[in-house]
């Protein structure tokens, strides 16, 4: 029996370790977003996230709940594989020093790896603090015997993972996690409870191992070795790619001061010179150059890497893992390892292949999808979305058969959330007032297809209601879209009463 849980119990020894790592990781980003907004709001700026959000940044809860993203994609990734390297040095390379050096070697490429562009101090403290608080209880709770590598332990688990592999690679494709959030979580209340906790959460950490290119609003001061010609000039462009200036004596993501000679202009960061260009390159061509500048600052372009990769293979085996031990511990109280191994993978395989029907059927039906008007209309749930979807897709005026199906009353939130998305390419008058319906959504995710809608719909009429709803919304993921739908249209964050040079 201990065997069993063996697994189960270190596996969380090393998620709890990387749970710390990351509550610290989202507090810390959380806080320096507070105060980044502080002086965007100071300076007479809108800032994303607004003031209901910010007020919580510096709240324990939101770094918890945010840091589960990095726990359960990299702390599950790394402490899976450090699990299986440890087992592996001690029951088929008999900790021989050379094992040991390799593993050592390997664990000190990984540090090296997400230092690679600068200095990361919070994706080191998850490359050295997971693998080893993970290894060490891997070797300290290792059973005395164990027939996991032997011929029958392997058969059954490798045998159950290696068929669920198969049978969910009928519908990896670009589409596999929308295809699993429209029709295995949206369709269940548990479901939809995961789904409300990714768009309530997810952006903490995200805020926290984005590119400085990926970051909504950005703090830039113009130098008073500036002139003023260049710093009036300068201020128009950055306002227009959300590099907003501020007041000096404060850290700003971008400082920009003349170079040598008078008509380069310096740009740097915490003092630190990044590059030197000609004016007139910075004033003509600003987004390619300031995606440059923050290329050169990424630091975190590995531990996204890393990341995702956890999170697509390490999450899935930590998951099976799990499921196998806890499937196998009540049959081995009364049966032997063996069987109770057999029934362990045939439980797997049948909740596996249960979670995937309602993938491959949406799967299925987005492939078979044809006629719009007669696919809003059906019974079939999965061919209604994927009707919704290909009118996306091929950018179809569906107003009148989606007004006559009721979608903008669908109880079903997916259906509600593809339609939102369509509207974006109706040229119909009902279209506005079903996209105003929709915004008010109880669901996050539909009034964020709602919002990104009205932005593609180009009329400039919506500013004023995007505006209204960006300052009072609570939710940061639809402040999120709202700012970006009013950039689409055209608007752009007003100059700054401060002075900023």
């Amino acid at each position: 029996m201990k065997r069993r849980f063996y697994a189960p119990t270190v596996l969380f020894i090393g998620l709890l370790s990387a749970q710390v790592v990351a509550t610290a990781h989202v507090y810390l980003s959380n806080l320096n977003l507070l105060q980044t907004t502080e002086v965007i709001v100071r300076n007479g700026y809108l800032a994303v996230p607004n003031a209901r959000v910010t007020a919580q940044l510096d709240a324990l809860g939101p770094a918890m709940a945010g840091g589960l993203f990095f726990t359960l994609s990299i702390g599950a990734g790394l402490s899976l594989l450090t699990l299986i390297a440890a087992w592996l040095w001690d029951r088929v390379f008999h900790r021989r020093l050379r094992s040991s050096i390799i593993g050592v070697v390997a664990w000190m490429v990984l540090v090296y790896l997400v230092n690679s562009n600068g200095l990361n101090p919070a994706a080191s403290m998850y490359a050295i603090v997971v693998p080893l608080v993970t290894g060490v209880a891997a070797i300290a709770l290792l059973p005395a015997r164990t027939t996991l590598i032997s011929p029958t332990g392997i058969l059954w688990p490798v045998t159950a993972a290696l068929i669920l592999a198969l049978l969910w690679s009928l519908v990896l494709d670009d589409n596999l996690f929308t295809n699993i959030r429209d029709h295995l979580l949206l369709d269940s209340r548990p479901g939809r409870r995961i789904v409300d906790a990714y768009y309530t959460y997810t952006l903490y950490p995200a805020e926290a191992y984005k590119s400085l290119d990926q970051k909504q609003i950005r703090t830039c001061i113009l130098g008073n070795t500036l002139n003023r010609d260049n710093q009036r000039r300068l201020e128009r462009v950055l306002r227009t790619n959300d590099y907003l200036p501020v007041a000096p004596g404060i850290p700003a993501d971008l400082t920009i001061g003349a170079g040598a000679p008078p008509a380069r202009l310096l740009l740097a960061h915490n003092r630190r010179p990044i590059l030197s260009v000609e004016k007139e390159t910075l004033l003509g061509s600003p987004a390619a150059l300031l995606a440059t500048y923050a290329d050169r600052l990424d630091n975190n372009r590995m531990l996204r890497i890393i990341t995702l990769a956890c999170l697509r293979v390490g999450f899935p085996l930590m998951l099976f893992g799990l499921l196998f031990s806890l499937m196998g511990a009540l049959p081995n109280l009364y049966l032997s390892v063996a069987v109770s191994d057999i029934i362990a993978a045939c439980l797997c395989i049948a909740i596996g292949s249960t979670l995937l029907a309602p993938v491959y059927r949406g799967h299925t039906a987005m492939a078979a999808a044809t006629a719009t008007d007669t696919g809003l209309s059906v019974s079939s749930r999965a061919i209604r979305i994927a009707a919704l979807r290909k009118a996306c897709e091929e950018r179809q005026d569906i107003t009148l058969a989606a007004r006559k199906a009721d979608l903008q009353n669908s109880p079903d939130v997916a259906e509600r959330y593809w339609l939102a998305r369509s509207l974006a390419y109706s040229h119909h008058p009902q279209a506005v007032s079903m996209l105003d319906q929709l915004s008010r959504d109880p669901s996050p995710i539909v009034v964020c297809q709602a919002l990104w809608a009205m932005g593609e719909r180009k009329n400039r009429k919506a500013i004023p209601q995007i505006l209204d709803r960006l300052s009072k919304e609570p939710h940061w993921y639809v402040q999120m879209y709202a700012y970006r739908a009013l950039r689409r249209l055209g608007w752009v964050q007003p100059r700054s009463l401060q002075p900023s040079y």
